[in-house]
């Protein structure tokens, strides 16, 4: 459960605005969803962190039982995309936790951190695409070779 907005640092910030201020109002609800975008982006990718360690795995698993080096070419291609995946995995996650430094520490919420929000989330929606269809292959291929 993401904490609760009155937590967060920035409240302070609108606890003095009055409510006439409507602008204000909508920005407490845009940081709102911000605070919990960053909370799903960080549990969703610590869930790929998890399948990417499983599929090597598997994938380790199937080299091995693989007595007549059939999947041998096919388990280097996936051994190589693992690890470029691992590699965008590991700059989304930095790029997350700088992204909730900057959320915590910024006084006033501006069009820079709207379009870092958009950025950072077209990326990690890119990098589901790409991780669903790399998973897809491999258990397709795991279907093929068992």
């Amino acid at each position: 459960m993401p904490p609760l907005i009155f937590h967060h640092p920035l409240f302070a910030e609108f606890c003095c605005i009055s409510s006439k201020n409507l602008k204000s109002k909508s920005m407490m609800a845009t940081m709102k969803d911000i605070d919990t975008d960053y909370h799903q982006w960080a549990k969703k990718l610590q869930l790929f962190r998890q399948e990417s360690a499983l599929l090597k795995y598997r994938l380790s698993d199937m080299v091995d039982s693989d007595e007549e080096n059939i999947f041998l070419q096919k388990a280097e291609y996936f051994q190589n995309e693992l690890l470029l995946k691992d590699e965008m995995l590991k700059k989304l996650m930095e790029e997350v936790e700088t992204y909730k430094k900057v959320i915590e520490n910024k006084i006033h919420f501006s069009k820079k951190i709207y379009t870092l929000h958009d950025k950072l989330q077209d990326r990690i929606l890119n990098f589901e695409n790409e991780f669903a269809i790399l998973s897809t292959q491999f258990h397709e291929q795991m279907l093929h070779n068992s």
